[in-house]
């Protein structure tokens, strides 16, 4: 390979780690978290993601977990490494994942809702009435997507 062509290969290289990626992923909970829990949680995930300059949204309904996380692509593959590995998941399935061109969830480290505790705010209602379980998206993947961009944009 050229000169030319072996530093065009590493500027690609370069630009793709430094650019954004995400992954949104669903999995089931070992056994139902109950608010304190769920709370711990979030604090958690909070303190970590802001070190690796990790975004994204965490949702939880009746076991179930959908996450989005962002951020450089090597922070994002190593996070759901680590998901992948954590004993309170199970049934961990990546529904999509790729490059974006700007976070959808720049305001929080990590955004979450409790979805089974939402019935007291109205700006979450149509989500509720449509009956979400988060696993019905695993093989819809662009609809899970736009699930939970939408359910950021709707309830900031």
């Amino acid at each position: 390979m050229s000169l030319g062509k072996t530093l065009l290969y590493a500027t690609i290289k370069f630009q793709e780690y430094l650019s954004m990626f995400y992954l949104l992923y669903v999995s089931s909970a070992v056994k139902l978290m109950d608010n304190d829990e769920l709370l711990k949680l979030h604090k958690l995930s909070q303190k970590n993601n802001e070190k690796s300059e990790i975004t994204g949204m965490l949702l939880y309904q009746e076991g179930n977990f959908m996450q989005i996380i962002e951020g450089k692509k090597e922070h994002v593959l190593e996070l759901y490494d680590k998901v992948a590995m954590d004993k309170r998941h199970k049934d961990i399935y990546k529904i999509m994942s790729g490059p974006i061109n700007k976070r959808n969830f720049n305001d929080w480290s990590m955004g979450f809702c409790n979805m089974n505790e939402t019935g007291y705010y109205s700006n979450y209602e149509a989500f509720i009435q449509e009956n979400i379980r988060l696993r019905t998206f695993e093989y819809d993947s662009q609809s899970a997507y736009n699930f939970i961009v939408k359910f950021n944009e709707t309830n900031r």
